[in-house]
């Protein structure tokens, strides 16, 4: 599936300029599967990046949409400001096709993550797989 992402309303965490934001995804052992380019000065940004995941309709997989304000050159999220993230399954978003949902940040609303999916005709090699299981378990 190939996954890209937009948002709005993004909480500005820069003093003297916008957020410059970025989305990674992951699955709920904290294991990275992608992410888009970092967006300079956006509260509204539309990533033109795409991510490609395997998707197994077979299989619940779980994936967590975090964006971050980043503040250095490298894309380290380390050394980013937390914006909110959103939870839901591939399988959702596949069934879904274009998708929305508010993005969370110290148990608030704070703006709104939009995501369009597009299942490939045939599954390619080389996109990011989430692990299976229930959050909070050991795989």
């Amino acid at each position: 599936a190939v996954v890209s992402t937009q948002s709005t309303g993004l909480r500005d965490a820069d003093v003297f300029s916008k957020s410059d934001p970025l989305v990674t995804i992951f699955d709920v052992y904290n294991n990275e599967l992608g992410r888009t380019e970092c967006v300079d000065n956006e509260l509204n940004p539309v990533f033109k990046e795409t991510i490609t995941l395997d998707y197994d309709p077979l299989e619940e997989q779980e994936l967590i949409f975090k964006v971050w304000d980043i503040d250095d050159y490298n894309n380290d999220i380390t050394k980013a400001d937390f914006l909110g993230e959103m939870q839901c399954t591939l399988e959702h978003l596949v069934d879904c096709a274009n998708f929305s949902k508010p993005l969370r940040y110290e148990g608030a609303d704070f703006g709104k993550i939009f995501i369009k999916t597009e299942k490939l005709a045939q599954p390619q090699k080389g996109g990011k797989k989430a692990k299976k299981g229930k959050k909070g378990t050991e795989k």
